[in-house]
């Protein structure tokens, strides 16, 4: 099965996945520090997904595409990701995945009020799950 690298895209974090044959595994969120000369991805954040894609050995990317504005956002950073990478990209519907999460976390018993850190890497691992369904067996 090839490496594929799942992502979260926002604008203050970016959530990362991996998969394990055909199973998702979250694997960590970098920060995304944008500014007015760059209001979609640093340069620092391009530079670690470029590096952990050379890394993992990753063949294509699977980005989670969101609505309305931030839609725009993600189109655009996918662009800018694949000037950098150069690696196929395949946009996938991850409306509410950070909602599932937390739906997820919650039925598992976890106190999202108390939780420490960002979810951002279990969304990237949802939005991966959902491609990976789609792929024949």
């Amino acid at each position: 099965m090839s490496n594929f690298l799942g992502i979260d895209y926002g604008t203050k974090r970016i959530g990362l996945a991996y998969n394990v044959l055909s199973l998702s595994e979250p694997l960590f969120v970098i920060d995304n520090q944008v500014n007015d000369d760059n209001p979609i991805v640093c340069d620092k954040a391009l530079a670690e997904i470029s590096q952990i894609c050379s890394e993992r050995k990753i063949d294509k990317i699977v980005l989670g595409l969101s609505e309305a504005e931030m839609a725009e956002k993600i189109k655009l950073f996918a662009k800018l990701l694949q000037e950098k990478i150069n690696l196929p990209l395949t946009m996938i519907d991850e409306t509410l995945s950070s909602h599932e999460v937390g739906r997820r976390m919650k039925e598992a018993g976890f106190n999202l009020k108390k939780r420490q850190g960002p979810i951002d890497h279990y969304a990237a691992a949802l939005i991966l799950e959902d491609y990976l369904e789609t792929l024949p067996v």
